[in-house]
């Protein structure tokens, strides 16, 4: 183990990213004139960081196989808000996919267009250290609503109302404490 390595698991002033430090933002069309657009939302609850899935090609010679990589996806992410009564975050999302175009049965007959990424949005997801600075800044590009999900009412528990939307995105870019990662920054 390299003498970097092993200061961070004998020094005692070390801090480690943790789960529970994080912010999330959504921008430029998220719920105009709602919580969501305000800035940072503060009642995100859970927030999946991106993650790549790498196609692969199987090529048989003879009595083998190889593989080889394909295209990249990336994959869709869940964000769970709780609910609370002001701001109401169920108002903002069904906002958010009014906005996309979806207007339900009624509205058709002013609007017969149906979802479109027009009102896509970034969706900036912020690892902070202890003192709010940003560690690690992930920025999905192009998102869109893909399910929303209201919750379940129980009499047998007092959980606070929680919101769950699925997200999809063209790709993200990750800045590391202010520095573009190779790669990811490249795309526009």
């Amino acid at each position: 183990m390299s003498s970097v390595n092993q200061g961070f698991w004998t020094e005692n002033k070390a801090d480690p990213k943790r789960n529970y430090r994080f912010q999330v933002k959504l921008t430029s069309g998220a719920a105009e004139g709602t919580a969501m657009d305000t800035g940072v939302i503060w009642f995100a609850k859970t927030v999946d960081k991106p993650e790549i899935t790498v196609q692969t090609a199987e090529a048989n010679y003879m009595a083998h196989k190889f593989y080889y990589p394909g295209s990249v996806e990336w994959n869709e992410i869940t964000l769970v808000l709780v609910d609370p009564v002001s701001p109401d975050a169920a108002q903002a999302t069904l906002k958010m996919l009014e906005q996309m175009g979806y207007l339900g049965p009624e509205g058709s007959r002013t609007n017969p267009i149906t979802p479109t990424k027009t009102a896509s949005f970034e969706v900036i997801i912020t690892q902070i250290d202890n003192q709010g600075v940003a560690l690690e800044t992930w920025t999905l590009k192009r998102a869109f609503i893909t399910t929303l999900g209201f919750g379940q009412l129980d009499y047998s528990n007092e959980d606070l109302s929680e919101i769950s939307m699925g997200l999809r995105y063209d790709w993200a870019t990750c800045k590391v404490r202010d520095e573009e990662v190779p790669f990811f920054g490249n795309q526009g």
